[in-house]
């Protein structure tokens, strides 16, 4: 799995680097962690949510977002993903947290 923001579609990359930027004026330890993904990746990941050993829920694969660039998992305490999550929405985004994904992000 990769953080590399390259991963993403050439729209999102701004965004992503934009809320990341706010993110760390609030915790500096905010980081991406989680950007395009394979469908190989993907069904690990799916599997494992499935198995209960993961605390993120993952779509089954071919479903996700982050197999087509458009989504990104960004860590950063509870307070500033709700801060954060808000933000993007009001910019049109979709946040994971109105889903029980508080680290993702997507278009």
């Amino acid at each position: 799995m990769s953080s590399s923001l390259q991963l993403l579609q050439p729209q999102l990359r701004p965004w992503a680097t934009w809320l990341l930027e706010n993110a760390r004026q609030w915790d500096a330890s905010a980081q991406i962690t989680s950007t395009g993904r394979s469908f190989q990746e993907q069904w690990g990941l799916w599997t494992r949510y499935e198995r209960g050993l993961s605390k993120y829920p993952a779509a089954p694969p071919g479903s996700s977002k982050h197999e087509l660039g458009l989504a990104f998992d960004l860590l950063a305490s509870d307070e500033v993903l709700a801060w954060l999550g808000r933000l993007w929405e009001q910019y049109g985004g979709t946040w994971g947290g109105r889903f029980h994904d508080p680290i993702h992000f997507e278009i």
